[in-house]
């Protein structure tokens, strides 16, 4: 499935330069989804965009790096660091590899709350972050043709469940797989378990387990269906899936976990009108409550979204299920059209503007505080002492002067202008 997320980061782009007054120059993954540090680069062709070639462009505008799909992951960015060749690069700090701009700072964009990754970009004192929710942004475009589906309701399972990958912060789901048959569930679900993750193409048997907790002991491809789904596949929805069950299970990325971070998986039973439990975080729930969308505590407990500890969590869920199983027929009736109500709700109310401008107004103030800091933070004095020490050096000079077999790279007359252009910044 080709998702064009690039039209989410000219749309970035387009917000942050409104904000800033000025160009600015975004750096995101691609492919999409990929956490290849050398998959991460600039959005733009300053050829085209701008009258200033690529290294200037990338010394004079600030920078916004863009994590803000998957989770951070600072330990990992740390040790896989990108290496530059150029003579005047300074040592690369974790994302942020290009560190030779009149700025001291460039901003990280972000998608998570109580974070303790977010704390160590923030120690390292060279990332000013930037929060949003954005997931619901790229949702709203992915979703978009089921705010004009009608369901035809023919319940044959009680709950939908994804699940596909297991690898990572994912390892619980096998778990709660087998939670679902020592509690005689997985026959009332709609799901499927997958023995070789498909990242890392190891059978579950032979995975050295992060949390050994989620190791599970019997044969899950005894019970359950092995996916056949694509990576994309929750970025799509099947209308069939929910016409045909009650309520869904969602499974997100993070669950033993503290971080607060809701993806498209969350998003997808609000577009499709679904009720739905949310395996995920402490205080996901709340976090959606948050923006405006209602939950389902006046029909069914609820109280597993406040168990900070995982495997407790994970109990009180695959026991809420039982206790939906067991509701008898009338109850049962009663209950799903009240939690119909609520999905109805939040279907109208993810589709809507306020919802929208509620994302997007929570975006727009978030840069103006992050360039309100960088505009106190810059580097014009440094990036003037030290340009103006090295084109002293005879080897960096007749570096400069000759040319470079590296498209972009400085020129003499390039790094004249920019000292230029920094001293006037600093004048002002």
């Amino acid at each position: 499935m080709n998702i064009p997320l690039d039209r989410l980061y000219h749309y970035i782009e387009t917000v942050a330069e409104q904000i800033h007054g000025d160009r600015v120059v975004i750096y995101r993954f691609y492919p999409h989804g990929s956490k290849n540090i050398a998959d991460l680069n600039e959005l733009q062709d300053f050829k085209k965009k701008s009258e200033l070639n690529e290294w200037c462009a990338k010394v004079v505008y600030p920078a916004i790096w863009c994590n803000d799909q998957e989770p951070l992951d600072h330990e990992f960015y740390g040790t896989n660091l990108r290496i530059t060749n150029t003579p005047t690069s300074r040592v690369p700090k974790n994302l942020n590899y290009t560190t030779n701009n009149i700025f001291e700072k460039a901003l990280l964009l972000h998608s998570e709350k109580r974070s303790h990754n977010l704390k160590k970009y923030q120690l390292d004192g060279e990332l000013i972050p930037v929060y949003y929710w954005s997931h619901a942004v790229i949702s709203r475009d992915w979703f978009r043709y089921a705010e004009h589906v009608t369901q035809r309701k023919q319940v044959d399972k009680t709950f939908l469940i994804y699940n596909r990958a297991w690898s990572g912060t994912r390892e619980y789901r096998l778990r709660f797989a087998e939670l679902l048959v020592q509690l005689n569930l997985h026959d009332h679900c709609q799901t499927t378990v997958n023995p070789i993750e498909p990242e890392l193409g190891t059978h579950y048997t032979q995975h050295h387990f992060k949390n050994p907790a989620w190791q599970p002991q019997i044969v899950l491809e005894n019970y359950f269906p092995t996916s056949c789904a694509h990576s994309s596949y929750s970025a799509d929805f099947d209308i069939e899936d929910y016409e045909t069950t009650d309520i869904e299970v969602v499974l997100e990325t993070l669950f033993d976990d503290d971080r607060l971070q809701l993806t498209e998986k969350s998003l997808r039973p609000m577009a499709c009108a679904q009720p739905f439990i949310l395996a995920a975080t402490h205080g996901s729930l709340e976090y959606l409550r948050s923006y405006g969308f209602k939950t389902f505590s006046n029909i069914w407990d609820e109280s597993y979204d406040q168990c900070v500890d995982p495997e407790e969590r994970l109990a009180k869920i695959v026991n809420l299920m039982q206790e939906i199983v067991n509701w008898n027929p009338d109850v049962r009736v009663s209950k799903m059209a009240q939690a119909q109500v609520i999905a109805d709700y939040n279907r109208k109310y993810f589709f809507s503007e306020e919802f929208f401008d509620l994302v997007v107004n929570e975006l727009k103030t978030n840069f103006k505080l992050a360039f309100d800091e960088l505009a106190q933070c810059n580097n014009f004095r440094p990036w003037i002492d030290r340009w103006s020490q090295l084109i002293k050096n005879p080897q960096v000079l007749d570096y400069l002067e000759k040319g470079q077999i590296e498209p972009g790279s400085p020129s003499l007359d390039k790094v004249k202008f920019v000292l230029n252009l920094a001293q006037q910044h600093l004048q002002s």
